[in-house]
Parts: structure tokens; sequence; C-alpha cells
């Protein structure tokens, strides 16, 4: 027996996903403003952004789909 997820619980996972990401994009900017000659806090920080921006889109998708009127 498959469980099938709404679009609705998808979405909110990913804006949750997305505020998650945002903390952890302050947090790793905190650490590139420290010591800003750390090649590994760029490679953190240029990592989450791009994790998060993924997250967005799939938000940005999943909000589309639930908006979407029925015909």
């Amino acid at each position: 027996m498959s469980m099938i997820t709404s679009y609705r619980v998808k979405r909110n996972i990913s804006f949750a996903l997305v505020i998650v990401g945002l903390a952890c994009i302050a947090a790793r900017a905190w650490e590139v403003a420290m010591e800003p000659r750390s090649g590994k806090a760029w490679f953190e920080l240029c990592g989450i952004i791009l994790i998060t921006y993924l997250c967005f889109d799939n938000f940005q998708i999943y909000r589309r789909k639930t908006n979407k009127p029925i015909n």
C-alpha cells in the first residue's frame, strides 16, 4: 500500500527547509565575516546557498501546483 503525499504537504516541507536554510546561511555568513580568508567557510557558505535555492525552487513549484485551479 503506497501513501500519496499532497502538494500542500510537500510545499510546507519545502518552506520549512527554506527557513532552516536561511538560518544556516546567516550562520555561515557570520563564519565568513569572522575569517574571510578561510576557504572552507566560503565553500560551506556557497554550498548552503545552493541547497537553500533548490529548496526554494521546490517550494515555488509546489506553490504553483497548489494554487492551480482544477478544471
